[in-house]
Order: C-alpha cells, then sequence, then structure tokens
C-alpha cells in the first residue's frame, strides 16, 4: 500500500490577525473571567472495563469516558493530565481505580462520573496496573522501579510495600480459581501472593539472554497462562505452583488470550499477527498469521463473543477478523474499519465496543461481522483552527491535507477531499477566515477554497512536489477584497474575494518568506522570513519591492498595527524591529530577551502590545518602543494567541498543552487547565464562549459559568 508523505517546511505559519483599537476602558471595565471544563476530544483509547451497568475506557491525557448502554458516551470528570495504564472495580463496582503515569492514582466512588485523585508514596514511577482482590478488600497497584502499592480503605489512602526491586512490574492478576494475587514484570519475574499483597514470593524463569518481561496472566479452565516476547509464554496447571517456559516458532510479543469453550480452544495473539491455538488445554499449540492484503499487522486485542460463539480479534491499520472454528480460520470484518484498535470490551447486552487510538469507539450487534462508529478515529496532528465567518463552526486543518469541521467543538469529522496525488498530500499550515468562506494552504503548493458553512471545499490551485513550492502564510486584506498567499521562494499567488483565479506574482530573492502580514487602511503588505528577507507591496501584492531590514536574523513573525499605523518583525534571538512608514525602513528595538520571538498582539483594553515566543518569553510595551519582560510561569514555546470572548482578556497557546490567560492587559498571567500536556499549534473561540485548542490533541474548554 503507497504510503502518504508528510511533507513541511522550515518555519512557522504564522497569518496576519486583525486588531481591534484600544478602548479607552480600564481593567475596572473588565468582566470576570469564566472558568472553564477541558475535554480532550481525541485521546488515545488504551483500556476499557465493564463494571456493574456501566461501561468505562481510559487511556492518554487522563481521559475516562463513560457510557449506560455502550452506544452513547460522555467524558468523566478528572482532574489529571497523566497517561492512564489500566483500571480495576470492586465486585459491586461502588469503587472503581485507575493507575498511570508519574504515581497517578484516581478513584471514583459514584459509577464512574467523577474521580479524585489518591496520594501515594510512588510518585516518581509509571504505574501499570491495578487490581481489587474481594475476599480481603485489598487493592495492589504496581509499575516501574519495582514499586508495589497497597490499599485497604477501598483505594482512599496508599501505602508502598518494600519489595526492594528495581525491576519494572507490568502486570498483577487475581486469579477467579483460587484467589491467588499474582505479579509479572520484566527480567522473566513472575510472583505470587496469598495475604493480599502484603507480602510477595518472587522468583524469576531461568530463559536465555535477551530475558523477556512477563506481561499479562489468563486463566483459561485448568490452564494458566503468563505472556511474554520473542515467541516465549509461560504455562501453569497447577495453579501458579510451578510454571513451564514455552518456545513458540515466532517471535511475537504476545499481547492477549483467549479461550473458546465451545470448540475447547485457547488462543494467543502478538505484534505481528501471530496466532497461537491450542485444542488441548496448552499441550500442544499451532502457529497461524492473521493477514490483510498479504500482510500482518500489530494484533492488540481477542474476545470470545457469547452472541456469536466466535473469537474476536482487534488490532492496528483496522484489522477485525473472526474466527468461528476456534481460531483455525480467520475472516476479514468490517473492511470500512480503520486506525489502530486498541482493546474491546463486551456490553451487558452481550454488544462489543472497540477503541482505539484518535478517540475512536466502535460498536457491533452483529459479533464483528459489522461495527458502527460511535466516535470517529481523529488521530492527526492539526496546524491552525479558526471559525466560520457565518456558521460559527470550528474548521481546523493539518498535516496529510487533513481537513476536520466541528459545529460545537466536541464532535469533529473529516472533509472528504481529493489531491491530485494522494501520495504527496499537503501539509495544510495557513488557515484564516475572509468575509464569505476560508482559505487553506501549504506545501507542496496547495490553495484550497470554502464556502461560508467550511463545509465544501474546492482545491483552487496546486503545484507537483517536484517544482519545489510551499505555501507557509496567507494574507488577507478585506478592505480591498484582496487575498494573497505567501509562497516561500517569492512566487506569491494572488486573487480577489471573488475570483477563483489565483495570479502568479514573482518577488525576486535568494531567501525565504514564511509570514506576512498588512495595514488594511492603506493596502501595504510586507513578507519576511529567513535571514532578514523582507519584501512590500503597497497595493495589495499586486507587485512587491525586497527592502533592507538591516538584519541577517531569521523572522518568524510580523504584525500590522492598524491603529497605529506601525509595522513589527520579529525573530530569532529576541530581534525585534519597527516601522513607522509602511515598511519602507526598519530599526531594532530592545526587546529584554534574547529567546525567539514568533507573534504580537494588542491588548483591546489598555492598548498595550504583546510579543511573545520561545521558551515561555512575554514581554509587553505601551508604545512599540520600550519592552519589558513579563513573568509567564512556563518554559515552553508560545505559538497563538487569541481574545477571549465576551471579557477581551488575553490568551495565549503552546507547547505541553499550556494556554494562558491574563486578565489585566498582558501584566501577569495565569494558565488553564486544558487536561492534557501534548502540544498545542493553535486556538479558536465560537461565538458562545468556547474554545478549541489544536495540535497534538483537540481540546474543548466550555464556559462552566457565562460572565
Amino acid at each position: 500500500m503507497a504510503s502518504r508523505l508528510a511533507l513541511s517546511i522550515i518555519g512557522l505559519t504564522l497569518a496576519a490577525h486583525a486588531t481591534a483599537a484600544p478602548s479607552k476602558g480600564t481593567s475596572q471595565d473588565a468582566v470576570a473571567p469564566p472558568e472553564y471544563t477541558a475535554q480532550v476530544i481525541n485521546p488515545e483509547l488504551t483500556g476499557g472495563l465493564h463494571v456493574a451497568t456501566t461501561h468505562l475506557v481510559w487511556g492518554t491525557d487522563g481521559t475516562v469516558l463513560l457510557s449506560t448502554d455502550g452506544r452513547g458516551w460522555t467524558h468523566a470528570l478528572t482532574s489529571i493530565t497523566a497517561d492512564l495504564a489500566h483500571a480495576a472495580a470492586d465486585p459491586t463496582g461502588k469503587v472503581i481505580v485507575a493507575v498511570g503515569a508519574k504515581g497517578t492514582i484516581i478513584r471514583s466512588t459514584d459509577g464512574g462520573r467523577r474521580w479524585q485523585a489518591t496520594n501515594s508514596d510512588a510518585l516518581s514511577a509509571d504505574l501499570k496496573a491495578v487490581v481489587h482482590q474481594s475476599s480481603r478488600n485489598a487493592w495492589i497497584a504496581a509499575g516501574t522501579q519495582g514499586k508495589i502499592l497497597r490499599s485497604t480503605d477501598d483505594g482512599a489512602s496508599w501505602q508502598l510495600v518494600q519489595s526492594n526491586l528495581g525491576t519494572t512490574l507490568l502486570a498483577l492478576f487475581v486469579d477467579p480459581a483460587t484467589d491467588l494475587l499474582l505479579i509479572g514484570g520484566e527480567n522473566g519475574l513472575v510472583g505470587s501472593s496469598r495475604d493480599g499483597g502484603a507480602s510477595w514470593q518472587l522468583t524469576w524463569i531461568a530463559m536465555s539472554e535477551p530475558r523477556t518481561p512477563i506481561s499479562g496472566f489468563h486463566r483459561h479452565d485448568r490452564l494458566l497462562l503468563a505472556t511474554s516476547a520473542l515467541g516465549r509464554f509461560l504455562t501453569s496447571t497447577d495453579d501458579a505452583k510451578s510454571w513451564d517456559l514455552l518456545q513458540s516458532q515466532t517471535r511475537a510479543f504476545f499481547t492477549d488470550s483467549a479461550f473458546d469453550g465451545g470448540h475447547r480452544s485457547t488462543v494467543l495473539i502478538g505484534h505481528d499477527g501471530t496466532v497461537l491455538r491450542s485444542p488441548d488445554g496448552g499441550e500442544t499449540w499451532k502457529s497461524d498469521v492473521i493477514a490483510v492484503d498479504g500482510s500482518s499487522r500489530y494484533l492488540s486485542a481477542v474476545r470470545y463473543d457469547r452472541r456469536g460463539k466466535s473469537l474476536i480479534a482487534v488490532g492496528h491499520g483496522g484489522l477485525v477478523a473472526r474466527s468461528t472454528d476456534g481460531g483455525v480460520h480467520w475472516t476479514q470484518g468490517s473492511p470500512g474499519v480503520g486506525g489502530n484498535i486498541d482493546g474491546l470490551i463486551e456490553t451487558a447486552s452481550d454488544e462489543l465496543v472497540a477503541f482505539g487510538n484518535g478517540g475512536q469507539l466502535l460498536a457491533s450487534t452483529t459479533s464483528g461481522a459489522s461495527w458502527t462508529t460511535l466516535r470517529p478515529n481523529l488521530d492527526f496532528y492539526l496546524r491552525e483552527i479558526t471559525t466560520t465567518p457565518r456558521a460559527s463552526a470550528f474548521v481546523a486543518t493539518g498535516q496529510l491535507g487533513t481537513l476536520l469541521r466541528s459545529a460545537d467543538g466536541g464532535t469533529w469529522r473529516e472533509l472528504p477531499t481529493r489531491y491530485p496525488n494522494p501520495q504527496t498530500p499537503p501539509d495544510l499550515r495557513a488557515l484564516v477566515a475572509t468575509e464569505d468562506g476560508l482559505i487553506a494552504a501549504g506545501p507542496p503548493g496547495a490553495i484550497l477554497r470554502s464556502d461560508a458553512t467550511g463545509e465544501n471545499w474546492s482545491l483552487q490551485h496546486w503545484t507537483p512536489i517536484e517544482d519545489g513550492r510551499a505555501f507557509p502564510a496567507v494574507i488577507v486584506d478585506t478592505h480591498r477584497s484582496a487575498i494573497v498567499t505567501v509562497e516561500a521562494h517569492g512566487a506569491m499567488r494572488v486573487a480577489r474575494r471573488d475570483s477563483n483565479e489565483w495570479d502568479q506574482v514573482d518577488v525576486p530573492t535568494d531567501g525565504e518568506f514564511w509570514q506576512g502580514a498588512v495595514l488594511e487602511h492603506d493596502g501595504m503588505m510586507i513578507v519576511a522570513g529567513k535571514a532578514g528577507t523582507v519584501a512590500r507591496s503597497n497595493d495589495s501584492g499586486k507587485h512587491w519591492h525586497r527592502v533592507d531590514a538591516a538584519t541577517k536574523q531569521d523572522l518568524f513573525g510580523a504584525f500590522a498595527d492598524d491603529s497605529r499605523g506601525t509595522l513589527y518583525l520579529m525573530g530569532h534571538g529576541g530581534t525585534l524591529l519597527r516601522s513607522t512608514d509602511r515598511g519602507t525602513t526598519w530599526s531594532r528595538v530592545d526587546s529584554d530577551t534574547t529567546q525567539p520571538l514568533r507573534r504580537m498582539l494588542r491588548d483591546p483594553r489598555s492598548g498595550a502590545l504583546i510579543c511573545f515566543g520561545g521558551n515561555g518569553v512575554i514581554v509587553r510595551s505601551i508604545d512599540g518602543q520600550r519592552w519589558q519582560r513579563m513573568s509567564s510561569g512556563v518554559s515552553v514555546e508560545l505559538r497563538k494567541d487569541l481574545i477571549e470572548p465576551r471579557t477581551n482578556n488575553l490568551l495565549i497557546a503552546g507547547r505541553q498543552g499550556v494556554i494562558l490567560r491574563s486578565t489585566d492587559g498582558g501584566l501577569t498571567w495565569a494558565p488553564l487547565n486544558t487536561h492534557t500536556t501534548r502540544n498545542f499549534t493553535s486556538i479558536a473561540a465560537n461565538r458562545t464562549g468556547e474554545l478549541v485548542a489544536v495540535g497534538e490533541r483537540i481540546v474543548r474548554l466550555t464556559p462552566r459559568s457565562q460572565p
């Protein structure tokens, strides 16, 4: 299958944006800032559980989703950002505990709707597994650094069990046949506890180098299985008193196991498509591979479906396979399914729910023969987001030519777009709104246009990758209905709002242009980029002239202050250039920083200018000539700004899930809770005040109280 190549250019997408003239109000005029509830729309869902009448799935970014019927899913309220690895419940479902990275333990006592973080003595460890042993009302959690934690008060508090281990512990299991606690870890470690996890008998299975981990346990009738890697697994027929190490003919890392009671068949699946099958309780094993179009794929989960009396296996690349003869033969189900599927759960009504990356959720009432999409796979890296000029819907663009649309910021769908060469889809780095639609652009030279709803898109210009063209930014002059797509090597494309023709206008250059801005009052545009390359146009992009900006520093951002007729360029090493004569001459001003500067905005209330960029730097000026560094409280790259709806507060989004807010014109800054530590590239708001930040994740922030 042909692969799709992601294309990129040096630099950042920095589209010009309009700024409001400062009002005469003071900070006393400010509306109280809203508090937000953050939801990660497209986490990687890695685990699932059926608890009493509730179904749960969990994954990265502290995300837990719950459903009472397996069809409608909602976000549980958690207050963490850590990736969750595992969860368990007591038999009644009254208490549910989930564990994850950085010693995270969260607990719910209301069926998974609300979760509270609990304290542990393992903050430096990543917790990999948790179980509940009902006979002793004991909870056990384990993870890296040999950490074992124990709770006897329904998970409210946890104590460290001394183990003198340094190895990573990967699996915990309560044997339903014997009530024995089992533990597995790296280097062939396996152990058991008969006192509710207070003490452990540990051993290391003798095996040749490299020693492989014990990653999971399964009980199938009289047979106990422990999974490992490099084709190895353990079996026990005496309730874990002894273990036999078996070596298959494969090199698989085994990921899951299931038992087909009707055919008395035990199956193990692996990362390379391997299926091991035993028809005789583990005495003998036969190896096979599940392949799609002649290619094997990662198998992540297998279950026995009672309704269809069949085995269902799922995996990456949208793989769904079904066997009705105990794993001897497999048929592919629902070929339209895509993305990586990482798990399966059975609902109370014997339906199947599959989950995976990009927040994907699928349901089947036909024993895996067909699937309904409950939540789509949104595993995309997004560059930009904006709102449509009329419907106020969100539209986001990104790598691989991705176009997404959402009416509410929570439910998203991919907009189908056909490109001349599907193997070189564009990296849509630029996205701007016009009065009657949207413009998206990016390398290798693609320009797309939509109507006012953002629903219908047309490809208006395409340059083959061999031509080496790239459009990193778009400039819109609304006063003159002119649109300019900035081309990195000077081959600008210019169109009018009412035209689909994009005329080429060449700007002689030996550098690169990365971004631009426009003084709409008189139609004066500037573009700038690599090694101080600058050009200007005084007729809305019809003609261009090179300008000497007296710098060789890379220029990452441009800003046009229409209220004062002033232009700014910003870049590497704290470079900040200012022009008061429509971009003809430039003077350098002291920015009070040596960090890279990328963007600028004007506070609509105080009139202060705010410039920001790398390492959390934010500098502020009243007159554009004297700048002072402000404390941001973060050290990450800051990427995109936004004026908060209704309050006119300032928002800046950046890497590691950072969104900063200032309620006093940029003097002080405080972070918003975004429920993630993944990187943001852009942020937008709709008319109702909802915020959506995009990048490695899509995060919706809904105001809890309207100002």
